[in-house]
């Protein structure tokens, strides 16, 4: 993942994690994750300005491929990809803006966030 850098959470599960549930409310767009064990849920919240958000199913990709004694970890970021181009390209209003790409890997899922801030994380 090429100009993309780790979102270290604190006090983060080794396991990795399924998307559970992505929904927008008055706060903002909540992307809900829990453990392979069912031990561990978290909440991401996005409060700010969401230009737009990709939910790509990944459940062809074989399970044994994501392993916690891996360099598996869920949280990406990064300021410059494709995608961020490909927006500012499309729509007039956005080229002078500075966006944030936030990318979240899950089990079965990989979620792409186009926003203004990071986002918030709370354990559930």
């Amino acid at each position: 993942m090429e100009n993309f850098k780790k979102y270290i959470i604190e006090d983060l599960s080794p396991e990795p994690l399924f998307i559970v549930d992505i929904s927008w409310n008055h706060e903002g767009l909540k992307v809900t994750l829990e453990s392979e064990s069912g031990l561990d849920k978290i909440g991401i919240l996005f409060y700010e300005t969401v230009y737009l958000y990709q939910d790509t199913a990944e459940s062809y990709k074989p399970r044994w491929r994501i392993d916690p004694s891996d360099e598996y970890y869920p949280f990406y970021y990064s300021k410059n990809s494709e995608m961020i181009d490909k927006l500012k390209e499309d729509v007039d209003y956005v080229r002078d803006d500075e966006i944030i790409h936030f990318v979240i890997i899950g089990l079965d899922d990989v979620i792409d966030v186009l926003t203004i801030e990071m986002p918030k994380v709370f354990k559930l």
